[in-house]
This record gives C-alpha cells, sequence and structure tokens, in this order.
C-alpha cells in the first residue's frame, strides 16, 4: 500500500501504518468471499479491497468502480503492486447515462456525489447505467463504500444477481431514517443482515440460504 503520495493525507496514512484501512469491510470480504464469486465494487478507493478480492476470485471476476480520477493511477499501482490486475472503472454508476456532478474532498475518502464541506471542489464525471451494468456483469458480491450515494444507488437496483452485499452506510451523511429505508429496501428483496458480525457502520447482509459461514 502507498504511503508517500500527496492524495494520502496524513489520517489516511496513520490508518494504513496501523492496517485500520478498510479493516472492517477487510474483515467481512475475507469471511464471506468464495473462489466462485464475482465482485462488484463501487467506490473503490486506492485498490486495497479490489486487490484483495482478486487474490480469490481471480482478476476477471472484480470489477471496481472508482468515480475520483486522481485515484486510478493509486488503483492500478497498488494493483500492480500486490500482483493482480482486476477490471477498473472511472465512472458514476446510477439511473440512465449522463454527467454528474463528484466533490473532491481534502481527504479523498470523502469525496462523492454530496458536497461535503466548504472546501470540497466540483468536477464533471461520466455516468453509465447501474442495471444495465449489473446485467452485463451479473456478479454476486456487492461492496459498497459511496459515502452517503448509497441511498440512490441502492433505490432502484437490480439485485437479481447478488447473493451478498457489504455496505458501509453514512448516517452522518443521509441521517438515520434513510439508513433504515436502505435497509428495509433490502429486506424487502430478501437480504437478511448478519447481526453477530455488525462493524460499527459496516454491514453484511446474504441472501436468504446464503452466505454465512
Amino acid at each position: 500500500m502507498p504511503l508517500n503520495l500527496p492524495v494520502i493525507t496524513p489520517p489516511i496514512r496513520k490508518d494504513i501504518f496501523f492496517g485500520g484501512y478498510e479493516a472492517k469491510e477487510a474483515g467481512l470480504v475475507q469471511k464471506y468471499l468464495s473462489p466462485s464469486d464475482v465482485v462488484f465494487e463501487v467506490g473503490a478507493g486506492i485498490g486495497f479491497l479490489s486487490a484483495m478480492c482478486a487474490k480469490v476470485v481471480g482478476n476477471g471476476n472484480v470489477h471496481a468502480y472508482e468515480a475520483n480520477p486522481q485515484l486510478i493511477p493509486i488503483i492500478r499501482s497498488v494493483h500492480e503492486r500486490n500482483g493482480v490486475s482486476p477490471h477498473v472503472y472511472n465512472v458514476l454508476l446510477g439511473s440512465g447515462e449522463s454527467e454528474r456532478t463528484f466533490w473532491l474532498e481534502t481527504d479523498y475518502w470523502a469525496s462523492s456525489l454530496i458536497k461535503g464541506s466548504a472546501d470540497a471542489q466540483p468536477i464533471q464525471i461520466p455516468q453509465i447505467d447501474l442495471n444495465a451494468e449489473l446485467a452485463r456483469i451479473r456478479p454476486s458480491f456487492l461492496i459498497v463504500d459511496i459515502e452517503g450515494g448509497e441511498y440512490e444507488f441502492f433505490k432502484d437496483i437490480d439485485l437479481s444477481s447478488i447473493t451478498k452485499i457489504c455496505i458501509e452506510v453514512h448516517p452522518h451523511v443521509l441521517g438515520n431514517d434513510k439508513v433504515c429505508e436502505i435497509l428495509a429496501w433490502l429486506f424487502a428483496r430478501g437480504f437478511s443482515l448478519e447481526v453477530g458480525n455488525m462493524r460499527k457502520f459496516v454491514f453484511y447482509l446474504y441472501r436468504t440460504g446464503t452466505g454465512v459461514i
């Protein structure tokens, strides 16, 4: 993992150095990812989880989506350092094809479709249709960490191929009611929450009858 890059600010560098970076997600993915899974990661960050997944399921079965163009070279570097080469896409995922405003924050992990601070800088990013992409890939394992964008993301999503979900929710951005709505949508689509492995705001959900070890 890189440490001495301008985009790796001191708080992120500290998390990486002490092993806390995406540790909650990594623990759940390590526990529930199977070699037969096809991974669809939304909010790839600097490529940590996609590199880890590729070592288990193979390069061709990992699809990582990241809106921040500044992170794409870093993702590819992390993948190269770890001897993997999963698919990487510099796009947003949403309803239909368009161009959207994306807000870059000082700490890249806070960047989002939702402006989070007065220092956020807007850029324009192409959006591709989420459900069309899901139909093309047919993933089984969905990983989502998009800093509050998860409410819009899950509202009309086609989850027909998905049996496992690892999601970080952001109640400080969305509020508790919207987080509860997201969970209600997933429950209504046949997913169960693995309560014994809740990691603060990082949840693992599985389609009934699958995914629990």
